[in-house]
């Protein structure tokens, strides 16, 4: 019971620690959903996915059983899913922060980076994520549509 309770200490700090953080992106959501109907910074302004587009369908298809469409939306998704275990892992239940924390995590980025420009070169424009966003604001800007 000791062992539960401590990693709960050790979530709720983490959760008291970043509450604005938090609030701001609760917000940030509920404002661009509802203008926007996306999430994306990058696929708001510009139009085009950016490399994390798709990024939590994949891991919810991927983690309740549907590995095909969860890499066929992000094929980043399965690393995320293996770092953020590890890490989560580390820092709550085991209660340390690995200095190779972010060497794992910069190979992640970098792989996953890899992955969306392959994917802009072959599969953009096509089927979400991989779409061109046309209700973006740079648009709206230049073309006053």
């Amino acid at each position: 019971m000791r062992n539960v309770q401590t990693v709960l200490e050790r979530i709720w700090k983490d959760i008291k620690s970043f509450r604005v953080a938090i609030l701001a992106l609760i917000l940030y959501n509920l404002l661009v959903r509802g203008v926007f109907h996306a999430f994306c910074p990058q696929l708001i302004l510009t139009g085009f996915p950016c490399a994390g587009c798709g990024m939590t369908r994949a891991v919810f298809c991927i983690l309740t059983g549907s590995f095909v469409r969860g890499m066929q939306l992000n094929p980043a998704a399965p690393l995320w899913i293996l770092f953020l275990c590890w890490f989560l892992g580390n820092r709550y239940l085991r209660g340390v922060c690995p200095k190779r924390t972010t060497l794992w995590l910069t190979l992640v980025c970098v792989i996953t980076l890899v992955i969306y420009i392959y994917r802009m070169l072959h599969f953009f424009p096509g089927e979400p994520p991989m779409a061109y966003y046309g209700n973006n604001i740079l648009r709206r800007v230049f073309l006053g549509k």
